[in-house]
């Protein structure tokens, strides 16, 4: 059986985990070690092979939900059982380690995530100077503000300090 080199990183990732953990990631149980195997794949895959949540639940015959709570869940299981931490950095250093885990992209997927990232970099663009233009607003309030204390402050004496104070630490957290 001739599979695709995308299929065969697939097949090299999954054997990993089994040489790693004793189990088969891809046993359907709901026990906790099959879990976070499948979680690891579903990671890797996710992370280094740039696959879709629902292209990684094809492999395994599962749900894009299903996929996407057992990434969600990985980091807590490994956060609460270090052991787990251990098994993950192995398996990632592992697969990392392995010279066949190349997969070719094609032209045209690459044009697709060049786009992609182009379009994400001008709305972070547009996102940049719109939190400019909310800052001079604040910074510009702040100045009329701090003026009209220094005009109440003369008025009054001291008696306002604290309360200005109180104002400018507020402000400075904005």
């Amino acid at each position: 059986m001739n599979l695709s080199p995308k299929e065969q990183t697939i097949e090299a990732i999954i054997f990993n985990v089994i040489e790693e953990t004793g189990i088969d990631p891809r046993v359907d149980s709901r026990k906790r070690e099959y879990v976070f195997g499948r979680a690891v794949v579903y990671d890797i895959l996710r992370k280094h092979l740039r696959m879709s949540l629902t292209d990684i639940a094809k492999v395994f015959n599962k749900n894009h939900a299903t996929v996407l709570h057992s990434l969600n869940q990985l980091p807590y299981l490994m956060k609460y059982d270090h052991d787990l931490q251990y098994t993950y950095n192995n398996i990632i250093n592992n697969w990392l380690e392995n010279v066949e885990n190349y997969v070719p992209i094609l032209d045209s997927d690459l044009k697709n995530r060049i786009k992609f990232l182009v379009n994400q970099n001008k709305n972070l663009n547009l996102e940049v100077s719109t939190l400019k233009t909310q800052i001079k607003h604040y910074t510009g309030k702040y100045e009329r503000f701090y003026k009209l204390v220094a005009d109440i402050e003369h008025r009054t004496g001291d008696r306002f300090s604290a309360f200005e104070r109180k104002v400018n630490t507020f402000l400075n957290g904005l």
